[in-house]
């Protein structure tokens, strides 16, 4: 038998098709990115805003005969309160992988500057969800199931208008094989499943779905995918600050809008339910804006459907003189009223967000950065060892939530096709 390369396998060198991991996934984590940008208030127990939420009443009109004036009435304020989630992101390695990774020639990365790399990037990722989700803890939504190990989750075609988004959350990474997750309801968030691990993913359109070790009953609108909070038995970990909370009606930095007095505490528009994307909506949305502040906002945040979907509109209205030098397919380059529509992967396909990002602020302790909890404790090193194990360990933390001065100085639409 003649000597070949398969016979020769086991003493063969190994040889790499590039110098480092080649990520098959999208890692920018822009929208994280555009808010560190943003002003941080440094917190003590808690920040707060003061706000002047109206006008006084106590307006009077009278003749050249003079007359009684309405009783004075104080201006009107408020404050709102804001703290923030502490995200942690824990490693551990095995001395092994530090001892025989290390100035290994044959090894592409380290093992330790594959965790710390990876904790980081991971960590900025779930915080870059929470920013354009509802604060809620919601991870992805499930459809109606019968019994089965395979559930569905919401299928494209169905999402929008709230927190009814599956397929879009398995594209964008935020579920995905081998990831432990928590399964139930709003009022029990393990009411299904307690730090199950997903087995397998289907990225089908039509009918996304995760694979579990055991079966389970789901109900469209009711039953949610969570990360595991080891912390309650019932309640979501406590998360950022979202967008769609932001611009929506509900209560947000200890505010209601519900409550009497309190109506000026909601986004100038989040529409649920066009479907459509228009110019007309996006004027409409934009005006809303105006009526509150006189200024129409100051950026537009979108997903790359919708960027897609604005960029087909202005160029179907294009007239060519010839039919010389023609291009398509920039869909960056078209802008709304002098702002750049700029899209980012982590924003859901159904979504159109109009923002004036000068009320918008980062509530931020003394760590304002991803922080190894080594480095807090002062030892350094970014690795501690594990006291009776052959194992290293350190976890990050990331504290820091988002803030507004004023919610109706932003719009959305949040249930696009």
């Amino acid at each position: 038998m003649p000597l070949t390369a398969i016979t020769m396998s086991g003493v063969l060198k190994e040889a790499w098709s590039a110098d480092r991991l080649q990520k098959q996934f999208e890692d920018k984590n822009m929208p994280l990115g555009r808010l560190e940008a943003r002003r941080g208030v440094v917190m003590g127990r808690q920040v707060q805003t003061p706000i002047l939420s109206g006008r006084s009443g106590a307006y009077t009109s009278v003749g050249a005969g003079g007359g009684a004036l309405n009783p004075a009435i104080n201006q009107p304020t408020a404050q709102a309160l804001w703290t923030f989630p502490y995200s942690w992101f824990q490693i551990e390695l095995e001395a092994s992988a530090l001892i025989q990774s290390g100035g290994n020639l044959q090894s592409v990365v380290g093992g330790k500057d594959l965790e710390i790399q990876g904790a980081v990037e991971n960590t900025r990722h779930h915080m870059s969800r929470q920013i354009v989700t509802g604060g809620d803890g919601i991870v992805a939504a499930l459809a109606t199931n019968a019994s089965t190990t395979t559930p569905l989750l919401v299928a494209a075609a169905a999402e929008g208008g709230g927190s009814n988004y599956g397929y879009s959350a398995l594209m964008r990474g935020w579920i995905q094989s081998n990831f432990p997750v928590d399964i139930g309801t709003t009022a029990d968030t393990d009411a299904l499943g307690t730090g199950v691990v997903i087995q397998a993913v289907s990225k089908n359109a039509a009918a996304p779905s995760i694979t579990l070790s055991a079966a389970i009953v789901t109900t469209a609108g009711t039953h949610f995918i969570y990360v595991p909070n080891p912390n309650s038995a019932t309640a979501p970990n406590p998360e950022m600050n979202g967008l769609r909370q932001i611009v929506g009606t509900g209560a947000l930095g200890g505010l209601n809008p519900a409550s009497a007095g309190y109506d000026f505490w909601q986004g100038a528009a989040l529409d649920t339910t066009t479907t459509t994307f228009s110019l007309d909506l996006v004027l409409n949305l934009q005006r809303l804006v105006l009526q509150n502040s006189n200024t129409p906002g100051s950026a537009v945040w979108t997903s790359y459907k919708q960027q897609a979907n604005f960029y087909s509109l202005l160029q179907n209205q294009v007239q060519f003189a010839g039919d010389q030098n023609l291009a398509a397919g920039a869909v960056s380059s078209p802008k709304w009223n002098g702002m750049a529509v700029d899209a980012f992967a982590d924003v859901l396909d159904t979504d159109w967000f109009m923002l004036t990002l000068d009320d918008i602020f980062r509530v931020i302790g003394n760590v304002s950065q991803p922080q190894w909890a080594s480095d807090i404790e002062g030892s350094g090193g970014a690795t501690r060892w594990r006291q009776g194990y052959t194992s290293f360990v350190d976890a990050l933390v990331y504290p820091v939530n988002v803030g507004v001065q004023r919610r109706n100085t932003h719009a959305a639409a949040i249930n696009l096709k």
